[in-house]
């Protein structure tokens, strides 16, 4: 008999083994977005069945994290002082800027299983942990292939911490790997306070059971949220990138397409292209807006995708002496070493253009003229 996978919010709760709690942040972001998925999100049998299990999975790593919290209380006290963050629209460089940041010796990046799995309980070691996190990098490559030349996965190495946020079921990234606009909708309405206490506590019990100072966080969607970031980290060293808005938008929307087509066969180019231009337009004008109102125990650190891309190891120096931390010989030796081994960064390995997703160029130029950095 083949399972139907309902994607019934109550449903996956009890199969976590969690009650329902309509007042729980947590339950509202699975609800609204379990409503998209079944009426807006055209998975397909497959994609259902993976959407299904991500969720439950998800819901059983916050449970577990909460029981990890309340045995152990001392990871509540795990301190967090002045996290990194890097950020900025996506596809304008940040991976590139956390991989380079993690090859620093005074620095600490999660790794990819560290975010998947920020709670074990079953009494495997780290390498178990990430062997079990790679088996979802090769399954995803394999459903979206191109995947593998647009965003570079690694189970050992770092990942974007939307993750945490996403076990919250408050994440932009929704958005992006499904066709669910009413769930962002409420995203963008509801913000994601609650979401960065759960994102908080996650990284306390990754913390706790891998120490380490200087800890370093990546995600695109932090931009669009700034403003309920600094509340949770109001010491947060945050790291900028800036590309031209109407370059990123169409990368952005390759990044969608190919993600989405990994759970779906409905795929609307032009509706994509819609989302994105909109979203990235949003975006920028959101930062304009929580950059001029960070708290003065926040740091904002700006740098160029073009400058990264020209000269990786200048832009890092300069990154790093205002983090702190400078960049010595050993460091920079390991910065070149990891560069040489990821040639994909300056080459580029796939093409887009505006018009498969029914957007104009020279529309695109105009339109965010006034969103592009000074």
């Amino acid at each position: 008999m083949t399972t139907q996978f309902t994607l019934d919010p109550a449903a996956m709760l009890a199969e976590a083994s969690l009650p329902v709690d309509p007042r729980a942040p947590y339950q509202q972001g699975l609800q609204r977005l379990a409503d998209a998925l079944r009426g807006e999100g055209r998975l397909h049998s497959r994609g259902a069945a993976a959407v299904h299990g991500g969720l439950v999975t998800a819901l059983r790593l916050r449970a577990a994290v909460e029981r990890l919290h309340a045995q152990v209380p001392d990871v509540g006290n795990v301190p967090l002082r002045r996290p990194i963050f890097v950020t900025g629209l996506l596809r304008t460089g940040t991976t590139l800027a956390q991989n380079l940041l993690t090859e620093h010796p005074a620095m600490r990046a999660p790794a990819l299983w560290e975010l998947m799995l920020p709670v074990s309980e079953s009494g495997a070691d780290a390498e178990d942990l990430a062997d079990r996190a790679q088996g979802y990098v090769d399954e995803y490559y394999t459903v979206a292939p191109l995947l593998r030349s647009i965003h570079f996965l690694d189970a050992r190495r770092p990942d974007e911490c939307h993750r945490l946020t996403g076990n919250a079921f408050a994440s932009m990234v929704y958005g992006m790997r499904y066709r669910v606009p009413s769930y962002d909708r409420w995203l963008d309405e509801n913000g994601m306070l609650a979401a960065y206490r759960d994102h908080r506590r996650q990284l306390q019990a990754i913390l706790w059971r891998r120490p380490g100072r200087n800890v370093v966080l990546k995600c695109p969607f932090h931009l669009w949220h700034l403003s309920d970031l600094v509340r949770v980290y109001p010491d947060a060293r945050i790291v900028v990138l800036h590309r031209d808005p109407a370059v990123t938008v169409v990368s952005t929307c390759l990044l969608c397409e190919t993600v989405r087509g990994a759970r779906s066969d409905a795929i609307d180019r032009h509706e994509i292209g819609r989302q994105w231009s909109t979203a990235v337009a949003t975006g920028l004008r959101r930062f304009a807006r929580d950059r001029a109102a960070l708290p003065p125990t926040a740091q904002l650190i700006e740098a160029d995708y073009v400058d990264l891309v020209r000269d990786p190891i200048a832009t890092m120096r300069e990154i790093c002496d205002r983090l702190g931390v400078g960049l010595d010989g050993p460091a920079e030796t390991a910065m070149r070493r990891y560069l040489a081994a990821h040639p994909q960064y300056s080459t580029g390995a796939y093409r887009y253009r505006a018009e498969d997703y029914g957007l104009d160029p020279m529309h695109l130029a105009r339109d965010f003229a006034a969103l592009r950095r000074p």
